[in-house]
């Protein structure tokens, strides 16, 4: 049987050490809106791999990037918003506008749209998320349930 060959690991390139300078300005770079694949490919930043491993052994940092992403999401919005504004190339034979361009505006946005949904779904969530708590916050509505059941049955005893 043949032998399978596993890729040899790359070096990092560009800094591997954690600084809160480094991350804070990965952070800051991703909440402008770049990719993490295109912030790590910048030699002065950390590659893909030493980003993941950072995440996983630091709380601070991995709470600063879940926050740069969902600003992330925020400014992808506005992209959206952008691109499905702007008017597509004409078509210069018929002078109408070109559908592929207009394919491709609808594509981004699409997937903008559904970039922005994971990265923050409280805010772009299609689903509703729905408060089962009381308007004070101290019983849910199956706690409130087992409170209207236990009136009635003390009420039906009393009859």
């Amino acid at each position: 049987m043949a032998e399978i060959e596993r890729p040899k690991r790359k070096k990092p390139h560009g800094n591997s050490k954690y600084t809160e300078e480094l991350a804070n300005e990965l952070c800051e770079r991703l909440a402008c809106g770049e990719s993490l694949r295109g912030i790590c490919k910048d030699k002065a930043m950390p590659d893909h791999t030493t980003v993941i491993r950072w995440l996983s052994s630091n709380e601070e940092f991995a709470t600063k990037y879940a926050r740069a992403r969902e600003i992330q999401a925020h400014v992808w919005v506005d992209e959206m918003f952008d691109l499905a504004s702007s008017v597509p190339e004409r078509n210069p034979q018929t002078g109408g506008y070109d559908s592929a361009a207009v394919a491709h505006i609808r594509n981004q946005v699409a997937t903008m749209q559904w970039l922005a949904m994971k990265l923050n779904p409280k805010r772009y969530s299609e689903r509703q998320q729905i408060d089962h708590t009381s308007s004070d916050g101290s019983m849910s509505v199956i706690e409130r349930l087992a409170r209207g059941r236990k009136r009635l049955a003390e009420d039906d005893g009393e009859e």
